[in-house]
């Protein structure tokens, strides 16, 4: 919207170049193409450490299932990462909150794959990545319900070559994502964002740089100049 451009452009003016430029940087590499599921997680050190994740791999969407647990972060862990990564909640109090997300996952047209250490469909090395995908991580003691199992379009493994049963959580996400957003950069397939998404980030972005922006910007709105 060109009035969100004026905005960006004069918010932009309170912005250092080496900061708009980095912005830019991370924005290039940005990526909805991939993106992440959570149900109810309820470590707070966990939870962090995705988020963290999610932005160092440039996820820009981390869906999140609360059904019985909140998702809480630890500002110490997550490092400020929740700032740049689109945390969207599904917590509402009647219906199912596993079948609103991943209803509107594949509305949006996302393959989805459960994470499990005991899937039989393949590893995660043999991904064949064609279509926009969702990867579905369970809680740290019971892993995904059967409903987010059921409704997956594949299981997929995490290779593990110890005793242990199974990775902790943010360990899963972290070798998950390097895996696939390493093949995602090297495939040919449109996984950037399109300039209009570009331009919403961008702005929120900037919001979320500019001290004061709020104030700036209903100034600014108020003299007509958006």
């Amino acid at each position: 919207m060109k009035s969100d451009q004026s905005l960006i452009e004069h918010l932009g003016t309170f912005i250092s170049d080496s900061k708009k430029k980095g912005i830019e940087q991370v924005l290039s590499k940005r990526t909805r193409f991939i993106t992440v599921v959570l149900e109810d997680i309820y470590q707070s050190h966990n939870a962090s450490a995705v988020i963290r994740s999610c932005d160092g791999f440039g996820i820009q969407d981390l869906h999140v299932i609360e059904s019985s647990n909140e998702y809480t972060l630890n500002p110490n862990v997550a490092q400020g990462a929740y700032k740049w990564v689109d945390l969207i909640r599904y917590n509402e109090s009647t219906g199912s909150n596993v079948k609103r997300c991943l209803d509107y996952l594949e509305g949006e047209g996302y393959v989805i794959y459960a994470t499990s250490p005991h899937a039989t469909d393949f590893e995660i090395d043999n991904l064949n990545l064609e279509h926009k995908a969702a990867f579905l991580f369970g809680t740290e003691l019971s892993g995904l319900s059967e409903m987010a199992k059921s409704r997956a379009h594949h299981q997929v493994r995490i290779p593990m070559y110890g005793f242990t049963e199974s990775y902790n959580l943010s360990v899963s996400v972290a070798l998950c994502l390097q895996k696939v957003i390493g093949k995602l950069h090297k495939s040919t397939l449109n996984w950037q964002l399109d300039d209009e998404e570009r331009a919403s980030i961008r702005l929120n972005w900037y919001r979320k740089s500019v001290k004061n922006a709020e104030i700036l910007e209903k100034v600014f709105l108020e003299r007509g100049m958006g």
